[in-house]
């Protein structure tokens, strides 16, 4: 059998140097090295040759001018110069007198196509279409679920009567009957003699309003106003500044407003002209418009539009006439073409 393994040895002495291996292959190049310091400057080199000439440059100022020459002899008459240019127009003569009316020339031809106007406001709600056709039969959905037990149903009609049964025995005797109808009444018997008189009755009751009666002018209010300048603002009541006649001053020409002083039903018209664009126009009662015009406006004619109310006033409640929007202002009065408001009490309340 083998030993054990000995302990280790010392180390052995240096050998010697081995062959010299051959050459490996070239490296990589290093990286550029930082540039050097700068060198000393150089010596004046030789003139060169002469350069080609240059390109001309622009000319300089004007010098100043020089002193006049000495006056030169007569030359001889040159050749006549042609016709010059028209000379500038003179100064305006007086006006002459006016001749007579030329013959009247041929209508002019139709302008161009004016550019399209503003959106209009919206039309009225239309009447409603025909029905449309029946629509195609729809696929049978899927059974559904069974309901749930309904309520116990309605009794059955009673039957018919059974067979008649045999008579019974005689019962005992029954109570007295109730007594029988009055008999006929006897004759009329003669007048008695005449007895005190009652007591008075209590009042009936309150008979229903009669028609009222009529108003007197120094009691009904009424009013009508007349505009005399054409196109008012918009926004704003329409301030008819002109009163033909104004019963109780209830209606106010600098603000255009008919205030209640006397409850009741009250009748308001108006009538406005237009032109040069469409118009839109409302009755107001504290500040909520009652009713509406509207008019679209054709070029070249004038329109009219007109409207009315009957409204129950309160004390204090007020009535105006007013345009809501500036894109339909055109409402036109003059002195002798006439808008005008009006209003009057038709039965206090």
């Amino acid at each position: 059998m083998p030993g054990k393994i000995g302990p280790k040895g010392l180390p052995g002495s240096k050998g010697e140097p081995g062959m010299r291996g051959e050459q490996g292959p070239r490296g990589m190049p290093g990286s550029p090295g930082m540039p050097g310091p700068s060198g000393g400057r150089g010596d004046k080199g030789d003139l060169g040759p002469p350069g080609l000439p240059g390109v001309v440059g622009p000319p300089g100022p004007q010098g100043p001018q020089g002193l006049p020459g000495l006056k030169g002899d007569r030359g001889s008459a040159g050749v006549p110069g042609g016709i010059g240019d028209k000379g500038e127009p003179g100064l305006d003569g007086e006006p002459g007198e006016q001749g007579p009316q030329g013959i009247i020339g041929p209508p002019g031809f139709p302008g161009s196509l004016g550019l399209p106007g503003k959106n209009g406001l919206p039309g009225l709600k239309g009447d409603l279409g025909p029905p449309g056709s029946p629509g195609a039969t729809g696929i049978p959905g899927n059974q559904g679920p069974s309901g749930f037990v309904g309520k116990p149903g309605v009794p059955g009609e009673r039957g018919l009567p059974g067979l008649k049964g045999l008579p019974g025995p005689i019962g005992p005797k029954g109570e007295s009957g109730l007594m029988g109808l009055p008999g006929l009444p006897g004759q009329m018997g003669g007048p008695g003699l005449k007895g005190e008189g009652g007591f008075p009755g209590q009042p009936g009751p309150r008979g229903p309003a009669g028609i009222p009666g009529e108003l007197s002018a120094k009691v009904a209010p009424a009013f009508t106003a007349i505009l005399t300048t054409p196109f008012p603002p918009s926004g704003l009541p329409i301030k008819f500044d002109r009163t033909l006649y104004n019963g109780h001053n209830s209606y106010n020409p600098l603000t255009g407003i008919f205030t209640c002083s006397i409850p009741g039903i009250y009748y308001f018209a108006y009538h406005v002209h237009i032109k040069g664009t469409n118009i839109w126009v409302a009755l107001y009662k504290n500040n909520v418009p009652a009713t509406y015009t509207y008019d679209e406006y054709k070029k070249g004619y004038m329109d009219q539009a007109s409207g009315s109310a009957v409204l129950e006033l309160k004390e204090n409640d007020q009535v105006w006439v007013q345009m809501p929007s500036d894109q339909a202002n055109g409402l036109y009065s003059t002195e002798y073409i006439h808008s005008s408001f009006s209003g009057f009490l038709l039965c206090p309340t």
